[in-house]
């Protein structure tokens, strides 16, 4: 006679603990605080302290940026070229699993130049990931950035 097991586990992964006793960490505020916000601000040095040394970012239009100081440079270029009228992320998923979690979801951008005034990639939409890894001292730190439109 054979027999089947089944083994189903759910989980609902919005906040998760950290092992060494700290308070959890609430995903949703880290990507605002830690991510959106100084990027939208231009406060890249709080910004690119978000990100792992070896992090990767994939953004649109441009090619793979490696490590912690080209996506700083990426981050400074925008700023230095363009002002945002519009920056704005909803985190729809998130998932934690030990050490690692990753946050998805929608963004809206705008981005005028700030030589001509023009919008050369108009009113964006499209979806992101950002895969976290938690650090030896507890903390979150992005490794991976990607995102791409909806256009």
């Amino acid at each position: 006679m054979l027999r089947l097991c089944f083994l189903f586990v759910l989980t609902f992964p919005v906040v998760v603990s950290a092992s060494d006793g700290a308070e959890e960490t609430d995903f949703r505020q880290l990507v605002a605080s830690a991510y959106v916000e100084p990027f939208k601000t231009g406060d890249i040095d709080k910004w690119i302290d978000a990100f792992d040394q070896e992090a990767v970012a994939m953004h649109n239009r441009r090619p793979i940026d490696r490590g912690r100081g080209a996506i700083e440079t990426f981050g400074r270029t925008v700023h230095k070229f363009f002002e945002l009228k519009e920056y704005s992320v909803e985190v729809t998923d998130i998932r934690v699993s030990a050490d690692w979690a990753y946050t998805a979801g929608e963004y809206i951008t705008h981005f005028v130049s700030r030589e001509d005034g023009s919008a050369p990639f108009g009113r964006e939409q499209g979806k992101f990931m950002l895969l976290w890894e938690r650090q030896p001292d507890g903390r979150w730190k992005i490794i991976l950035d990607t995102g791409n439109s909806n256009q």
